[in-house]
């Protein structure tokens, strides 16, 4: 009997010790069912399209004016590519804004707004609203028919994370 008394109290001490962890795993758990509801009240994606029948550079200017109509601060933009535009900003909120507008054709953009880490759907919509008002044109959900990617050499082309699903702008 006297050989298992060390071991009822190093069973004691462990249960001690651990006890804190059950309530840093209860923690990490209420953080994530805060993120997933977060993620569903934003609309549970990143990323928002539309097509417009306008050049990326039209696109692009019309895009800043539609920044600061927003109230989202204008950041700078890259070309990425002879077709890709980059177009960064950040929102009231310190929300990172990213617009990238994609040449599909001379005259069709394909413009992606992602704002925030998850997206944020109703800034997304307002932007696109903005976008559209800046054009005098409404988007379309899908490229047209008679539209097809333009020709980039491969070593610039960089597939979408999977994790990442692209949605149109409704």
């Amino acid at each position: 009997m006297q050989k298992l008394m060390p071991y009822r109290w190093l069973a004691l001490a462990t249960l001690f010790a651990a006890a804190p962890l059950s309530g840093c795993v209860a923690l990490v758990a209420a953080g994530a069912g805060a993120g997933a509801v977060t993620y569903v009240e934003n609309g549970g994606v990143a990323n928002y399209y539309a097509f417009y029948p306008v050049s990326v550079a039209r696109a692009s200017a019309a895009t800043q004016a539609a920044f600061s109509q927003v109230g989202i601060r204008y950041e700078g933009m890259i070309q990425k590519s002879p077709n890709e535009i980059l177009m960064e900003g950040s929102d009231a909120q310190a929300q990172r804004v990213k617009v990238t507008i994609t040449s599909m054709a001379t005259d069709v953009s394909k413009v992606n707004i992602r704002v925030g880490t998850l997206g944020d759907k109703k800034v997304s919509l307002a932007l696109q609203q903005a976008l559209a008002n800046q054009l005098g044109i409404q988007p379309t959900a899908q490229a047209p028919a008679s539209v097809s990617a333009p020709a980039v050499p491969a070593a610039t082309e960089q597939p979408a994370p999977e994790e990442q699903q692209t949605i149109p702008l409704q």
